[in-house]
């Protein structure tokens, strides 16, 4: 009967995860009822989360600035009007210097005046460390500012202009050569200026200068304006490259920088914002909603739209549940607007118990793209392999669900009845109707997310965030390319997987599990999938059998760890705990039939059996040391800063090096993880991962005293 019972589940999973199973669930997800969907659809708006993006958008708001406070202080305002309770900016310390740019002009002199930037008009018009000048000088090239283009050039008492970071020239032109100033044009985000010459890069520059130097400033000027710049140095001829009016002799240049900036010595100051809609029975199970308020001027989309949409839907929960539309939760949610990834960190820090009552992290991140602009698409961001938890079935369904009916499918709209272009489709009464171009991808980091899944907080947690982006990080990102239909649906994403878990009971558990049991069972197979080509790829002399088996292995160790997240809805020796063991036994004996069939590939390719698994001795000495994270939070994260080693290992890979540190897994069981995860995605995607790299790398973060040795 168990076994029938089995088979039926895993027969239900292969039709759900069938790309025909796929569409036909397409109208619904197990998570939201019919009436749940149209009460969050309904409630939830683009339109509003937009207007907290036109204010936010006035503010230069880098760390620290007198902008991010500004920011903050709306946002602490609009909160409590949204109906949250508590509110509360929490001041933390800042480690650099605390700097907000009053006013800063640049203006070419010779061989004509003409105004060049102006923060007035726009902040990134200024790299942000600047100190005070007022300067009038010559302007010198040297291109991208590295030690081997200014050998020969006489740059002192000069401003250089380069086409690199202003960082580097400030480096190797101002204080190694004596110059006063820099004028950079280099592009945001290693962009074309072919493709984006007037988009003005948000830079900055160290704003403590070496000890015995005086501070300097840098400007940054669109590409166009820039290479501008450097024409007229390299003719003797008569021009008037920028149109002035005034035909003039090139071959020199005179600027004047003024600068006023405010600076006050480090340790600074910031913090972060908070908000609460507090649970009716449970206080030790927070849903933990972030955005981050730190960035440059305008920021519509990064992070402005994820700190509108956060704010709208601490609206609407609210109006919801005062309307008795909605129940209370049973569970906390919790609101925050940070200091990117900064303020998390360093909350953790000072508060090394709050981490132990999060259920779960869901961020956004750049969730308003006008999708119309570039190549935008949604990303889904899963979580890691080492945190792969019941949050990611909430998150596919719900996810699934949203793609499904907000893009266009010939079959259901052409000949099936439903509506068109989109069957149950989220627009907003100033946004656009084109279609949720989003897609699932395996985990990426770089946002406030990846503070939750961090070594000791452990914390399930996923995310969105728009790539790629033309316009992040520069004077274009702006309100205009902001499409208020895309931040409604990605805030009713958001909102469902809160809704959901604020109010989930042991009930849930079902659903839970064999969603879970169902993901899993659909990663399985990409597992089988990329282990077989493994073994095609392979040679007599090498046939990576012992590493196709890892990945098949860690597979099902992942499968059953995400399956085992689901019991914290469950009481000890309920029968949803019975279910759960279940599965968990009939996820073993699907790891034994993965094993078999790749056992049969490999005969198929080879013509014989494998032979035994030998290990090296560096395998084998790996198998004898176990790491374990120190048992201060603080201690941790301070010496894991002080970890150098230089590997091969693409970023991602070396922080998961760190989050599978567990205290019962050893070196090699953490490389053998590592690497099947990088394998699962694809060296494209997350590089190749060797024993030599995974040893090196925790070998240097216990001598730095971020790890023990069990």
């Amino acid at each position: 009967m168990l076994k029938r019972k089995l088979a039926g589940i895993f027969l239900l999973c292969v039709l759900t995860l069938s790309p025909l199973g796929s569409l036909c669930q397409a109208q619904t997800t197990p998570f939201l009822s019919d009436g749940e969907i149209r009460m969050l659809s309904n409630e939830i708006s683009g339109d509003r989360a937009f207007e907290h993006i036109r204010w936010l958008s006035h503010w230069h708001r880098d760390s620290g600035m007198e902008g991010y406070f500004k920011a903050a202080e709306y946002v602490v305002k609009a909160a409590k009007e949204a109906g949250l309770t508590d509110v509360r900016f929490i001041e933390q310390p800042l480690p650099g210097v605390n700097y907000t740019a009053r006013s800063a002009e640049l203006w070419m002199v010779e061989p004509v005046e003409l105004k060049l930037a102006d923060i007035g008009e726009h902040a990134v018009y200024l790299a942000d460390g600047s100190h005070d000048a007022d300067v009038t000088a010559g302007l010198v090239y040297i291109g991208d500012a590295s030690t081997e283009s200014l050998k020969g050039l006489d740059v002192t008492g000069k401003i250089v202009l380069t086409s690199a970071n202003p960082g580097t020239a400030v480096q190797n032109a101002v204080y190694a050569r004596g110059a006063v100033g820099v004028v950079s044009y280099n592009t945001a985000e290693s962009k074309s200026p072919l493709d984006f010459p007037d988009q003005i890069a948000w830079t900055r520059i160290g704003g403590t200068p070496p000890e015995g130097k005086k501070g300097t400033f840098a400007f940054a000027l669109p590409p166009r304006k820039g290479d501008t710049l450097r024409r007229i140095l390299a003719t003797d001829s008569m021009q008037d490259l920028f149109s002035t009016g005034k035909r003039t002799k090139g071959g020199r240049i005179v600027l004047k920088a003024k600068v006023d900036t405010e600076i006050t010595p480090a340790p600074g100051r910031t913090g972060f914002v908070e908000g609460w809609i507090r649970g009716s029975s449970v206080h030790d199970q927070q849903i933990i909603l972030t955005a981050h308020l730190q960035e440059e001027q305008g920021s519509a989309n990064d992070d402005g739209s994820g700190c509108g949409n956060l704010l709208e839907l601490a609206r609407t929960f609210n109006k919801l549940i005062s309307e008795g539309k909605m129940a209370r939760p049973a569970r906390d949610l919790r609101f925050w607007w940070t200091d990117e990834i900064y303020s998390e960190y360093r909350y953790f820090q000072d508060h090394p118990d709050e981490p132990k009552k999060f259920l779960a992290n869901v961020h956004q991140d750049m969730t308003g793209a006008d999708q119309a602009l570039g190549s935008r698409v949604q990303h889904l961001i899963f979580a890691p392999h080492s945190r792969t938890s019941y949050l990611d079935a909430i998150f596919e369904s719900v996810g699934t669900y949203l793609i499904n009916t907000n893009n266009a499918f010939l079959a259901a709209s052409r000949q099936g009845g439903l509506p068109r272009p989109h069957t149950r489709p989220l627009y907003s009464t100033r946004g656009s109707r084109q279609g949720y171009n989003a897609r699932f991808v395996p985990w990426f980091g770089s946002s406030d997310h990846m503070t939750f899944l961090d070594g000791p907080i452990n914390t399930p947690a996923v995310a969105l965030i728009n790539w790629d982006d033309d316009y992040i990080h520069s004077s274009d990102d702006d309100i205009d390319k902001i499409d208020q239909t895309q931040l409604r649906r990605n805030n009713f994403l958001i909102g469902s997987i809160a809704y959901f878990l604020s109010k989930a009971t042991e009930n849930d558990v079902p659903t839970l599990a064999a969603e879970t049991y169902a993901q899993g069972t659909k990663r399985l197979a990409n597992d089988l999938r990329v282990a077989m080509s493994m073994l095609k790829e392979g040679s007599a002399a090498g046939d990576n059998w012992k590493e196709a088996n890892y990945v098949i292995e860690q597979g099902v160790l992942r499968e059953h760890h995400a399956l085992n997240t689901v019991r914290v809805f469950t009481a000890p020796g309920s029968k949803a705990t019975v279910s759960l063991n279940e599965l968990n036994a009939n996820m073993k004996r699907n790891g034994v039939q993965l094993r078999v069939d790749l056992e049969t590939y490999y005969a198929q390719l080879r013509g014989a059996p494998p032979t035994a698994v030998k290990f090296s001795l560096e395998e084998s000495a790996a198998m004898k040391k176990t790491p374990r994270n120190v048992a201060s939070i603080k201690d941790y994260f301070d010496n894991r800063n002080k970890v150098r080693f230089r590997s091969n290992l693409h970023g991602l890979m070396s922080d998961e090096v760190f989050n599978f540190v567990d205290g019962q897994r050893s070196y090699y069981d953490i490389y053998k993880a590592v690497y099947a995860e990088a394998a699962a995605a694809g060296s494209w995607y997350y590089g190749t991962v060797s024993l030599q790299d995974v040893v090196g790398l925790l070998d240097a973060a216990v001598q730095a005293q971020a790890l023990s040795l069990k």
